[in-house]
């Protein structure tokens, strides 16, 4: 791209906004990383014998994870849409780190259904399940509503993301009772983000369903990307409290965080749904945002560190407890009202 291009780019304010917020969240996580680098469990934890099953492990700090996890010895799975990628991102661990026990189970996080028949076919081939990371998820919308008639993101970073915590909470429980329910001893992390603490904090929960199959039919709400991503994200960060609830003295201990201002494929997605131009996008990645190792070392550390098996419910940032600023995470009866109908709209799949 050359000057005379650079200086025909026309920005709308909401592009301005966006890169200027982006900016000064990446340039503060930055200039904060090297406390998150220190964690490197290698040669302290083995995860021999233990399963771990991730979602969306093909690219992004979810691929990092899945490697990560192989070198510490366990059997890992991996739920993903795309076969021919996800399998070839396997072999190419498979070859890095000698671990031959990583399997691939086709879901989709837009299509329930999916998600359910992977739960299936997971607990057909195993009967304990260790670490559970709810890692997939999309940053922009091609759509308003997923195959099932809920708000895209919605569905698709958080409902999904329950309904396969919800089949397989049997299997985490029975692993959770054969280690003697010990604190910590089987982990459910949720990959969530920053902007969960900065959206609207009451959830209009009518908005998150479709109306008479109207694919135009969508809240005011949900007009931007971030605002409907927010809202997904905040989702996970209140499922992950209630089950913390749910869960208590089983043995499982569920976490939620925010990995940093990754330079992930997400934001190739949704930026380009705002219109913002490669060479921002490049400027981005280049200077503020941080690696996909470096933002893979969160979840790892709410995964596999012992420093964190009582501290259930709680949400992390640069492997250590953060407090989550959005309003939602005190009110308890909008916490036990998502739970509900997430259990009510999951209920036939």
């Amino acid at each position: 791209m050359g000057l005379e291009t650079l200086t025909t780019i026309r920005l709308t304010p909401l592009q301005i906004g966006i890169i200027a917020a982006v900016g000064v969240a990446g340039l503060i996580g930055w200039l904060t990383i090297p406390k998150a680098l220190k964690f490197d469990p290698r040669g302290t934890i083995d995860l021999s014998g233990k399963v771990v099953l991730i979602t969306g492990g093909s690219a992004g700090i979810g691929k990092v994870n899945v490697r990560q996890f192989a070198e510490l010895g366990a059997k890992v799975y991996v739920i993903a849409r795309n076969r021919d990628k996800t399998e070839r991102v396997i072999e190419e661990i498979k070859a890095r780190t000698g671990n031959k026990n990583i399997f691939f189970i086709n879901g989709d996080l837009d299509k329930l259904e999916t998600i359910s028949a992977a739960a299936k076919e997971f607990l057909a081939k195993e009967s304990k399940l260790h670490i559970l990371v709810c890692n997939a998820g999309s940053g922009g919308r091609n759509k308003n509503w997923t195959s099932n008639g809920f708000e895209v993101l919605f569905g698709q970073n958080y409902l999904a993301h329950f309904l396969l915590t919800i089949r397989l909470l049997d299997c985490l429980k029975t692993t959770a009772n054969s280690l003697k329910n010990t604190p910590g001893a089987v982990r459910i992390v949720n990959v969530s983000s920053a902007i969960s603490a900065r959206g609207a904090s009451l959830i209009d929960f009518t908005s998150l369903v479709q109306k008479n199959n109207d694919p135009n039919d969508i809240e005011p709400f949900f007009t931007t990307d971030f605002s409907s991503y927010g809202r997904s994200k905040l989702c996970q960060v209140l499922s992950t409290i209630k089950l913390s609830q749910v869960l208590k003295d089983s043995g499982i201990s569920a976490y939620s965080l925010h990995p940093g201002v990754v330079a992930s494929d997400i934001w190739n997605i949704a930026l380009d749904r705002v219109g913002i131009q490669a060479a921002f996008i490049f400027t981005l990645k280049s200077f503020v945002m941080i690696t996909e190792e470096q933002g893979s070392l969160t979840t790892l550390y709410c995964s596999v560190s012992k420093n964190v098996a009582n501290q259930s419910g709680l949400y992390y940032s640069k492997c250590t407890v953060r407090e989550n600023k959005n309003k939602a995470i005190k009110n308890q009866a909008q916490i036990d009202e998502l739970w509900e109908k997430s259990m009510e709209w999951i209920k036939n799949y």
